[in-house]
């Protein structure tokens, strides 16, 4: 990515976090540590409760696991009784009863032959009382607003504080200055109406800032800043800037320079379980990742604990961790567009490291990762849509898409839903729009697959970058219909359907299709017309037709790279097709 959209990112990013998360705000230089590499010997599962869209109950469970290389079949079990059989790897769990605990594994098979059972998992389903405010994953909006004024910033003793680091002109000398100003604001009860006028606490001319976060030292009772920093007019500084303010009194700088002598540009904090401040930093022209140890006031670095992802080249470093372990979360970089998550764990930030791990699907639902918050005891996933800067603009524009992750020794998986509903007292609850009406479904194609693939694994449930995915032989007869069906056995009703596409980083491809539906295999009806799309990678498509239909046809009739308008069928690839909705 250029210098000027790594800053416009970092803009738009910054400017949400303003607006929407100041409530959740959550020596000498030592030497590179190589960082070793763990195999993962432990094979798990995640389990996520989850809600039907216009239902109140939390009433179904998600599975995850991940999908072995010795293995062609997934048996699933729930109380220890088989409740199904999978080819991918995931699996919903419907209409179970509530107020029960209910304890998941999966039994791995070859050729008829079990080869491993994974760890296990509990799931918990309730019914969820309370306000709630549920978001939109396909636009970013909320569809409920909170009838309540609630407080907003950080509460430090009797007071709510609020914290700005925002890029402002200002006249200094006779001159005009642009720079960053900070600034502090505090309410008695945090409520609109209430806050005092922004008190400024520092001014940086001729400087960028990026990565800026917010956060509060409960040892010290004071609020620390921190960000990449830049001159200017380059992007060579490479420096971390930290800094603590005395809440009502003054602001002191504790680094702003290249955290023990090495360069530092995407970078975030993590503070451990006894308050242990960690600063994670891509570094070596961002090919690798630095974990440095900071002073007991978080500002300052002390030591270089560890070296990972070393030439992979990832950005937008986070940590979280959960149950004793460490899960590393990161991007790679694509520009505007979307790339595939990865995630990699361990039980000591500086030992040894499990091999990266995809996570989600291949464009992160048409996303770029950001962070990940624990809210109350569940997990989100914050991963941006960048829509509005790309040459094909999208409907909704900038927006943050947000997934849901579950965690189980050293596994961790990331799901698409619809809907979430944040809620005071169970934190979010994940909302999927409707039944998934396709998953492991039989399709028939109207070409023959690339490599050995067949049609089915357009609908096992895997999407990841790594996954199988269908593309035209080489071998198709010339202008034979690109042309799937998927006959779901039983007629339903659709709410949405999810399309996932290949992507191949710097030659993103649009696909130009039609999907109909069908109640005899015969006679079909138009139910999306993509003929003229223009998104890439993953699509949340509407159905708004209110029939059912037992079979559904998907036509590629092009796939067009989206940066030269040119044809790109050496890039094609299908890896998900699923329909969303209620069976008769």
């Amino acid at each position: 990515m250029n210098i000027k959209s790594q800053q416009t990112k970092s803009y738009f990013i910054f400017i949400f976090v303003c607006l929407c998360s100041l409530s959740e705000l959550s020596s000498f230089a030592a030497q590179p540590k190589e960082s070793a590499t763990r195999n993962i010997d432990t094979w798990a599962i995640t389990a996520t409760a989850f809600k039907l869209a216009g239902e109140k109950k939390v009433s179904n469970v998600k599975l995850n696991w991940m999908q072995r290389e010795d293995a062609d079949l997934y048996k699933i079990y729930r109380d220890g009784n088989l409740i199904g059989e999978a080819k991918g790897n995931t699996y919903d769990d419907y209409d179970l009863r509530t107020g029960k605990t209910f304890t998941y594994h999966v039994e791995a098979f070859k050729d008829g032959k079990k080869v491993a059972t994974a760890v296990s998992q509990e799931a918990t389903t309730f019914i969820p009382s309370g306000e709630t405010k549920v978001y939109d994953n396909l636009n970013g909006k909320y569809l409920t607003k909170k009838s309540a004024n609630k407080p907003q910033g950080i509460k430090i003793g009797d007071l709510y504080f609020s914290y700005k680091m925002e890029k402002v002109e200002k006249e200094a000398d006779g001159q005009t200055l642009n720079g960053w100003k900070v600034s502090e604001s505090y309410s008695p009860t945090g409520l609109n109406g209430s806050w005092s006028t922004p008190r400024e606490l520092a001014f940086y001319p001729n400087v960028n800032f990026e990565g800026i976060a917010i956060r509060y030292n409960k040892k010290t009772g004071k609020v620390i800043l921190s960000a990449h920093y830049e001159d200017q007019n380059g992007y060579v500084a490479a420096k971390i800037y930290l800094a603590q303010i005395t809440p009502k009194g003054k602001l002191e700088v504790g680094t702003m320079e290249r955290p023990l002598g090495y360069e530092s540009r995407d970078q975030s904090l993590f503070i451990d379980d006894d308050n242990t401040a960690y600063l994670l930093s891509a570094t070596n022209m961002n090919n690798d990742i630095n974990i440095y140890k900071l002073d007991a006031s978080w500002t300052k670095p002390i030591s270089l604990v560890n070296t990972i992802c070393k030439g992979l080249h990832r950005e937008t470093p986070a940590i979280i961790k959960k149950d004793g372990e460490y899960y590393f979360f990161s991007s790679k970089a694509s520009g505007w567009y979307p790339s595939q998550t990865m995630y990699t764990s361990a039980t000591d930030l500086g030992g040894e490291w499990t091999p990266m791990r995809e996570i989600g699907n291949n464009s992160t639902f048409d996303a770029q990762f950001n962070r990940i918050s624990m809210v109350g005891e569940t997990c989100g996933v914050w991963s941006y849509h960048w829509g509005a800067q790309r040459k094909y603009k999208t409907p909704a524009g900038n927006f943050p898409r947000i997934s849901i992750a579950a965690f189980n020794k050293g596994y961790a998986s990331m799901d698409y839903y619809r809907y979430l509903e944040f809620n005071d007292k169970y934190g979010i609850i994940p909302v999927q729009n409707g039944k998934n009406l396709t998953l492991n479904t039989p399709v028939t194609a109207a070409v023959p697959g690339a490599k050995g693939v067949t049609a089915d694994c357009l609908t096992d449930g895997a999407a990841l970058e790594s996954s199988p995915y269908f593309q035209k032989s080489s071998n198709a007869a010339t202008g034979s219909p690109y042309m799937f069906i998927i006959d779901m056995q039983k007629e339903a009703k659709f709410s949405e359907i999810n399309l996932s596409t290949r992507l191949v980083n710097g030659s993103e491809t649009a696909y130009k299709y039609t999907i109909e539906g069908s109640r005899d295999g015969k006679s079909y009806k138009m139910l999306v017309d993509g003929k003229l799309n223009w998104q890439v990678g993953f699509q949340i498509l509407n159905v708004e037709d209110p029939a059912s239909y037992r079979y559904l046809r998907l036509r590629i009739y092009g796939i067009v790279n989206v940066h030269h308008n040119s044809s790109a069928m050496w890039a094609d690839g299908i890896y998900e097709f699923a329909a969303y909705g209620k069976p008769l």
